[in-house]
């Protein structure tokens, strides 16, 4: 499948950004079908099975996160975006449990976000794996305000889960995300195009080579922010760590959301 193939429904009553949004697909996909409420958007998902859902959080009478469910019943098969101007960390990731492949930003996404959402739609279609393993955080443009952020960690879902509540933080800046799942990966990655600014690094890597990414980053350079994310974290391995250039540390709990809005403050994120 190609992207020309794809066919697309839009679940929105802001006229304005829909026709917007219908407007760039057109050039890009197969057919655009858009949706003022929740009802004419499940009568539009039985007649049509689109292969991508845009869905505002603000419909009428009903929130989007609210019908995400219904909607993955009708057509599991369907990438479902969920929309919003105004995104917390906690509602990315009720949006996740409820089902949605992606939390899009309508203030600050580019064409460029818009583009991997239909490439990975594509992609996932062809090989079989699910949306958010194909998913890239890439910034559109490099700005003064904007990093590079790399996250290195083998428990995917929740790598993606850390990638889009860094790409919807309150500060509203487009950071470049990239994410990995072993250390090898992460070492090419910095031959080919230099440190990156901030690292968010689990220790308890499957492979057991989290202290080898900070060993090669020290012999590289102290510039980079580094983040340990671990589901545990006691005194000993904090004072061992820190020793290692560790910026801060993160628990894998149910705050974890709060950790990185502290988190990303500090690093003016």
């Amino acid at each position: 499948m190609k992207t020309t193939e794809l066919k697309v429904l839009i679940v929105e009553d802001e006229m304005i950004f829909a026709r917007q949004l219908e407007s760039w697909l057109k050039r890009k996909v197969a057919q655009v079908f858009i949706s003022t409420n929740s009802e004419n958007g499940s009568f539009h998902i039985s007649q049509e099975r689109p292969d991508i859902i845009f869905l505002d959080n603000q419909l009428p009478g009903i929130n989007g996160i609210d019908v995400i469910e219904f909607y993955k019943e009708k057509a599991p098969d369907s990438v479902l975006v969920l929309m919003s101007s105004v995104f917390t960390l906690e509602e990315i990731s009720q949006a996740l449990k409820n089902g949605a492949d992606y939390v899009l930003n309508k203030k600050n996404e580019k064409e460029s976000g818009l583009n991997s959402i239909l490439q990975a739609s594509v992609r996932s279609k062809a090989t079989g794996s699910p949306f958010w393993k194909l998913m890239e955080f890439i910034a559109p443009e490099k700005s003064n305000s904007s990093k590079e952020i790399v996250i290195l960690e083998d428990e995917e879902m929740f790598s993606f889960q850390l990638s889009m509540a860094l790409n919807n933080l309150p500060s509203q800046k487009k950071h470049t995300i990239y994410r990995f799942s072993h250390t090898s990966e992460f070492e090419q990655h910095c031959k080919k195009n230099g440190l990156p600014e901030v690292l968010f690094l689990d220790y308890s890597l499957e492979d057991g080579t989290g202290l080898d990414a900070l060993k090669y980053l020290n012999k590289q350079s102290k510039d980079c922010k580094t983040i340990v994310i671990s589901s545990t974290i006691d005194v000993d391995m904090a004072l061992t760590l820190n020793l290692e250039g560790v910026s801060e540390f993160i628990v894998k709990d149910e705050n974890w959301q709060e950790s990185i809005r502290e988190c990303a403050a500090n690093l003016r994120l």
